[in-house]
């Protein structure tokens, strides 16, 4: 009678209680649950709003809705100097870009949590769930996406060669959200008051991330823009903005873009699985 070694999964796919699986192994069980990552994502999009009179339309709907709300309030009600020109551009850039991260985030910080359930009865990378849940978001940026490009063109700009940047640049966010993702999923288990406290950190990184206005116009210190690097999120709006319409953006800020990438997915998906069989057990 043979026996499978001590780390190798069983040929059911289930690992060992307590025990860690090797990367390349876990990294394949993930893989292997592909059609899960992107079916489970897509049925949950599209009954989403079934119950809505609009339906799917609110997939649209919603971010017209954010930037109208912003443009009313900072562009029609306080007029102020922002040190832009198509502000209208400017917002709807900054805004959408924004908040695909923080839905990325804040949706995997719940993932483990509201699947407790799922975790205690089924042996299965846990890593999936906050990959789902990045899956989802990706999917639903597709109209957002849609939105941009309208608001773009009805303000006068062209597609240029830069465009051939947005699937490398959305990569590079959505990796950094992933990671961003895996770490609160994490700490959340551990400690649930993250998942109140995520929407005061995003709102304050939103006015401190060059959202609602140009960080270049108003900031002259070289030393405090270097500092704006350390802020993945504006990084990322500020990249968006250069690819889309060419605003102003340095060559250290689309580097920050790839470090932040790789470092935040890195760290995330490593402290993740640092808490993997602890993931759903009571107490």
């Amino acid at each position: 009678m043979t026996t499978q070694p001590p780390d190798t999964p069983a040929a059911d796919g289930l690992f060992p209680v307590g025990r860690p699986v090797p990367l390349g192994d876990y990294l394949r069980e993930i893989w292997r649950r592909r059609d899960y990552l992107v079916q489970v994502p897509l049925n949950d999009l599209r009954s989403q709003n079934a119950h809505t009179l609009l339906g799917s339309v609110w997939l649209v709907l919603n971010p017209l809705l954010q930037v109208a709300v912003y443009f009313l309030v900072f562009g029609i009600i306080m007029p102020i100097d922002r040190g832009v020109d198509s502000y209208l551009v400017f917002l709807t850039i900054g805004v959408f870009t924004f908040f695909y991260s923080q839905r990325v985030i804040s949706d995997g910080a719940r993932s483990v949590v509201n699947s407790l359930g799922l975790i205690r009865t089924l042996r299965f990378p846990r890593a999936t769930l906050p990959i789902s849940s990045a899956v989802g978001q990706a999917l639903s940026f597709g109209p957002v996406f849609a939105v941009m490009v309208v608001v773009v063109f009805a303000h006068g700009n062209a597609p240029t060669v830069r465009w051939l940047l947005i699937p490398p640049l959305f990569a590079l966010q959505t990796m950094f959200s992933l990671g961003g993702s895996f770490a609160t999923a994490r700490f959340n288990h551990l400690y649930r008051d993250l998942e109140n406290l995520l929407p005061f950190v995003f709102r304050l990184l939103f006015y401190v991330s060059g959202v609602l206005y140009s960080v270049d116009h108003f900031i002259d210190d070289a030393l405090v823009r270097t500092l704006f690097l350390f802020n993945p999120l504006y990084c990322y709006v500020t990249a968006w903005r250069w690819v889309m319409v060419g605003d102003s953006a340095s060559g250290a800020v689309m580097a920050a873009t790839g470090i932040w990438a790789v470092v935040a997915l890195t760290v995330g998906f490593a402290l993740f699985r640092a808490g993997e069989s602890d993931y759903g057990g009571v107490g």
